[in-house]
C-alpha cells in the first residue's frame, strides 16, 4: 500500500538552500510509450537556478506536470543532437513562450565534426522550420520570447561549458556512433551530477 511519503507532489516539497534536487524527465529511448518519454532530467539548486539535460522527446510533458514556470529555468543542455535528446526543442522553445518566458531562451550543446552537425546549425534550421509558427505569434506574444541565446562548446575538448552563480557546468566527450556527443557534469556547493548522454565507457 503505497502512501504519500512514496510520491513527489509539485511545489509541496520545498529545496533547502544548500540542496540539489534531480528529476528524471524521461529515461526511455527513440521509441515512446506511455509510461516513459525519451531521456532529459531537471536539475534544481537552492540557490534558485534550474538546468534542464536533454530533451527529448515527451520530456516536456513531464516537465509541465512540475508545475514549474518555464521563466524559471535558467538554462538547456543537450548532450548530442539525436532526436530522443533533443526531440522537445521546439516544444521548450514555443512553448516556453507562450506559457509566459519573457527572456531568451538560452541554450547550450556540443560542436560537430562539421558545421552541420553542431548546436548551432540544429537551432537555426529547427527555427527557420517553424518560421510560419512564430511569425504568427509576433505582436500577440512578447517578441523577446522568440530569441534564442545559442552557446556551442567544443566537442572534442574537456572544459567548462558554462560558469555563472557559483554553478560550473563542464563537458567532456562522450563516445557514441560519432564525433559530436558529449558528457556532463555540473558542480555547485560541494555536490556534483554527472550525466553520460549515450555513451560507452570510457577514461574521459
Amino acid at each position: 500500500m503505497s502512501t504519500a511519503r512514496d510520491h513527489y507532489y509539485p511545489n509541496t516539497e520545498s529545496l533547502g538552500r544548500d540542496e540539489m534536487r534531480i528529476v528524471a524527465l524521461g529515461t526511455g529511448r527513440p521509441f515512446l510509450r506511455p509510461s516513459q518519454s525519451n531521456a532529459g532530467w531537471l536539475i534544481e539548486l537552492g540557490n534558485g537556478d534550474k538546468f534542464m539535460f536533454d530533451f527529448g522527446f515527451g520530456t516536456q510533458k513531464n516537465f509541465s506536470a512540475l508545475e514549474i514556470p518555464y521563466h524559471d529555468i535558467t538554462a538547456c543542455f543537450a548532450t548530442h543532437l539525436h532526436t530522443d535528446h533533443v526531440g522537445d526543442f521546439a516544444q521548450i522553445w514555443v512553448g516556453s513562450w507562450v506559457g509566459g518566458r519573457t527572456k531568451a531562451l538560452e541554450v547550450h550543446g556540443p560542436s560537430g565534426p562539421q558545421p552541420k552537425y553542431g548546436m548551432r546549425h540544429f537551432v537555426e534550421k529547427t527555427v527557420d522550420a517553424y518560421s510560419w509558427d512564430r511569425d504568427t505569434r509576433l505582436g500577440f506574444l512578447p517578441a523577446i520570447g522568440a530569441e534564442i541565446d545559442v552557446h556551442e562548446f567544443d566537442h572534442a575538448t574537456a572544459g567548462v561549458a558554462y560558469e555563472r552563480n557559483g554553478v560550473r557546468i563542464s563537458s567532456f566527450p562522450a563516445v557514441h556512433i560519432y564525433d559530436g556527443p558529449v558528457s556532463l557534469r555540473l558542480d555547485w556547493n560541494g555536490l556534483s551530477f554527472v550525466y553520460s548522454g549515450d555513451t560507452t565507457p570510457n577514461r574521459f
